[in-house]
C-alpha cells in the first residue's frame, strides 16, 4: 500500500476520533503522530528520517571499530601469523556453492598429514590465504568468568530433541538454534527452537552477554567490514540480534554424546562473513579440521575460532569426555532481507579482511 495513503488514513481516522472525543484530543494526536511516523519510516526505507537513523547507526559502528583498532594492532604484534600458499579467500568465494558435496575419500584420509596448530592460551593465531585474505583466527579470551558463565548456563538448558533441517547429517549430539533468521521467508523471525525453549533459552542468551560482547568486539578488530555489515541495518518488528553483532547462535549440547561434527559447510551462513566457534566442557581431542586449508586447529575451552564456515569444509576430531560448543552466526538470508528493504548488497565491499 502507498505509504502516503496510510499516512492520510491515520490522519482522517484520528481527526474523526478527536471530534468524537474532544477531551482526549492530545492523546489521540500523539497516537496519530506515532502511527504515521512508524508507517512512514518502515514503508519508506529511503525516507529522510530513515536515512538519518541508518547514518547515525553507521557512525556509531565506525566509532566502535576505531576505538578497538589500537587493541587489535597490539594483539598482532605477539600473534602467530600463518600464510598459506595453496589457497586464497577469493578462490574459496569463487568456488562457493549452495549444494553440499561429499569430500573425496583421499581428502578425508589425508587428515593425518595436515598441519596442526597447537593450543596456546596466551597467543592468538591468524591464518591468511595467498591473497592475504583472512581465512581463520583463533583468539584466547583470557576471562574465566565468561567460561564459567557459559558452562553453568549450558547445564541449565532443557533436554532437547533435534528438529530435522534441510542439509546433511552433522552428528547425533543435541543441537538448537537461538537466533533471528529469514529462511524461506520475506520477513525475519525468531527461530522455532528459541520459541519452544522459551524463558530457558532467553535466560541462556542473557547469561552470556559478556561472551557475545567479547566475540563481537573481536570481530570488529579482525574484520571491520563484516562487523559493519552485520550491524548496519535494523531488524523489523522490534526484533534484535541475540548475540550483539551476530544474529544468534547454535548450541551444540554434548549431554551423553560429546559434540563431534562430521565434514560439512554451513552454506546458509553469510558468504562475506565469519562465524565464531566457542567450545566448553572437559575433554580431550576435538580439534577443528579445516579441510580446504589442510589444517587441524586445536581448540580448548577459553579459546574461540573465527572462520567463514560457509566456504570451508570443517569437522571435529574424535572427542573423549564432555564437550559442548556454541557457534555464533548470521545467515545470508538476512542480507537478502536487507537487500529487499534497503537495497543493500552484501558483496559491495569485497575487502579481504
Amino acid at each position: 500500500m502507498n505509504p502516503m495513503l496510510i499516512f492520510n488514513i491515520c490522519f482522517i481516522v484520528g481527526s474523526a476520533n478527536i471530534q468524537q472525543y474532544p477531551q482526549n484530543a492530545a492523546q489521540i494526536s500523539n497516537i496519530i503522530y506515532s502511527q504515521a511516523i512508524f508507517y512512514y519510516t518502515t514503508a519508506m526505507p529511503h525516507s529522510r528520517i530513515k536515512r538519518r537513523c541508518i547514518d547515525n547507526r553507521l557512525r556509531r559502528i565506525n566509532k566502535r571499530i576505531k576505538s578497538l583498532r589500537k587493541l587489535h594492532l597490539k594483539q598482532l604484534q605477539s600473534a602467530q601469523i600463518i600464510t598459506l600458499s595453496h589457497v586464497s579467500l577469493g578462490e574459496l568465494r569463487a568456488k562457493f556453492s549452495l549444494q553440499h558435496k561429499a569430500l573425496p575419500q583421499y581428502v578425508l584420509s589425508s587428515v593425518n598429514h595436515f598441519r596442526r596448530i597447537l593450543s596456546d592460551s596466551q597467543r592468538s593465531v591468524f591464518i591468511y590465504g595467498s591473497d592475504q585474505g583472512l581465512l581463520a583466527c583463533r583468539i584466547p579470551l583470557n576471562d574465566s568468568t565468561i567460561l564459567d558463565s557459559l558452562t553453568t548456563s549450558l547445564r541449565l538448558l532443557p533436554s532437547h530433541t533435534n528438529h530435522k533441517f534441510r542439509g546433511i547429517d552433522r552428528g547425533s549430539y543435541s543441537t538448537r538454534h537461538y537466533c533471528v533468521w529469514s529462511p524461506y521467508s520475506k520477513q525475519p523471525f525468531i527461530s522455532r527452537e528459541l520459541k519452544e525453549d522459551g524463558q530457558a533459552g532467553l535466560d541462556f542468551l542473557e547469561a552470556n552477554q559478556r561472551l557475545w560482547q567479547r566475540i563481537s568486539d573481536i570481530l570488529a578488530q579482525i574484520s571491520p567490514c563484516t562487523y559493519r555489515r552485520f550491524l548496519r541495518y535494523p531488524l523489523p518488528n522490534k526484533l534484535k540480534r541475540f548475540c550483539t553483532a551476530f544474529a544468534g547462535c547454535v548450541v551444540n549440547l554434548g549431554d551423553k554424546d560429546p559434540v563431534q561434527t562430521k565434514p560439512h559447510r554451513d552454506v546458509k551462513e553469510s558468504i562475506y562473513g565469519f562465524s565464531c566457534v566457542v567450545p566448553a566442557g572437559d575433554y580431550t581431542g576435538g580439534g577443528v579440521i579445516l579441510y580446504d586449508l589442510k589444517l587441524v586447529v586445536d581448540l580448548r575451552p577459553g579459546e574461540v575460532l573465527f572462520f567463514p564456515d560457509s566456504l570451508i569444509h570443517h569437522a571435529n576430531e574424535e572427542v573423549v569426555g564432555d564437550r559442548s560448543s556454541i557457534v555464533a552466526f548470521t545467515q545470508e538470508n538476512l542480507f537478502h532481507y536487507w537487500k529487499r528493504k534497503f537495497k543493500f548488497v552484501n558483496n559491495n565491499e569485497l575487502s579481504k579482511f
